[in-house]
């Protein structure tokens, strides 16, 4: 299993994330796409060209990209049809011309409504999708990217996604993978059980702690030693590290090297 990183715990100047992350010597990123570099605007397109640039500097560098994640949506663009599939179809884009493996994507991205999302999980209806959505799934598919969604609750006591059977049955009616957001996976319910219910779906993993604040940091804490070896025996292929971007480079190495010991 790897180790990787995302872009945000380095620089949000993209650019700058992947010459971070190289010179620490990982050779697997994910790529938090940035509102600013993504350029939608009036001409409602994606900075093609931009990317094509980064994947130069990949190749280069000798960075691989694992997974990519869309750029947020701001409150216009969620309540705005056009610019949430817009959004979707060339974040899907950036990520098969950045040679992504994983197009890792939330609720919000992809699903019309919170109560839609709900209906179609009590009444076993259609899976209600944002417009767009299956453009963006086959952009994606045509570039060997899998889409993966995250499990998530954006409000206390409303699971969305961050339940096994709901994340078990998105991913199966969808054909798409899971992106285990792995601290919030163990506030619903034991590792074992996610593993049981949905570990073969898995594309990618997040292994972060939080400060007293609530703000994602590098994962030191001891209860790592025993998730990741869990994990590793499941068909997961890559663990992407979070942290903030306050992190200094001997806090990353410190952090990196502590998880694969543990992994070894």
């Amino acid at each position: 299993m790897q180790l990787a990183i995302d872009s945000n715990s380095l620089s949000q100047d993209t650019a700058a994330a992947i010459s971070r992350a190289a010179a620490l010597g990982f050779t697997m990123i994910e790529l938090n796409l940035q509102p600013a570099e993504f350029d939608y605007g009036y001409r409602r397109k994606v900075s093609a060209r931009f990317y094509r640039r980064l994947r130069e500097q990949l190749d280069s560098a000798g960075v691989s990209v694992w997974s990519v994640t869309p750029p947020p949506l701001n409150q216009r663009q969620m309540f705005f049809e056009r610019a949430r599939k817009d959004i979707l179809m060339g974040a899907a884009i950036a990520a098969g011309i950045l040679g992504a493996r994983v197009y890792a994507v939330e609720p919000a991205n992809i699903f019309s409504s919170e109560m839609a999302f709900n209906t179609y999980l009590r009444e076993r209806t259609a899976p209600p999708m944002v417009e767009g959505y299956d453009e963006s799934w086959v952009q994606a598919a045509n570039r060997q990217v899998s889409t993966a969604i995250l499990n998530i609750d954006y409000w206390m006591g409303i699971p969305l996604t961050n339940q096994v059977d709901h994340i078990k049955r998105v991913t199966e009616d969808l054909a798409i993978g899971w992106a285990m957001d792995i601290p919030m996976a163990l506030r619903r319910n034991t590792l074992a059980a996610w593993l049981e219910g949905a570990g073969k779906r898995m594309a990618v993993a997040y292994a972060y702690d939080l400060t007293e604040d609530g703000l994602p940091t590098l994962p030191t804490d001891e209860s790592w030693q025993q998730t990741l070896p869990a994990l590793a025996t499941s068909t997961l292929k890559t663990v992407v590290i979070r942290g903030g971007l306050g992190c200094s480079d001997e806090e990353i190495l410190a952090c990196r090297r502590a998880l694969q010991d543990i992994l070894s």
